[in-house]
């Protein structure tokens, strides 16, 4: 069974993939930097650390950028990432 992609409440529509989008962007619109830690995605996402590592090895996950022996995610790939992983 797939996901619905829209929703009626009350009588009125609503669109699965921005009110995701949406609600991602409200919720990391207070993080000041552009880059978060695992443990930062892991907080916001409730998303382990584990699973990241084990998505990256496999090619998979959200996009990532390597500094040093850090770990980095962009703000806006995770929403981006987010969003279709929650309505496909």
């Amino acid at each position: 069974m797939g996901v619905p992609r829209q929703l009626t409440i009350n009588d009125q529509e609503i669109d699965l993939e921005k009110a995701v989008a949406d609600a991602l962007e409200k919720i990391l619109a207070p993080v000041a930097e552009e880059y978060l830690t695992e443990k930062e995605v892991e907080k916001l996402f409730s998303l382990s650390a584990a699973t990241l590592k084990t998505q990256r090895s496999r090619g998979g996950g959200p996009k990532y950028i390597k500094q040093g022996t850090r770990i980095l995610y962009n703000r806006k790939e995770l929403i981006a990432y987010f969003s279709r992983a929650n309505v496909s």
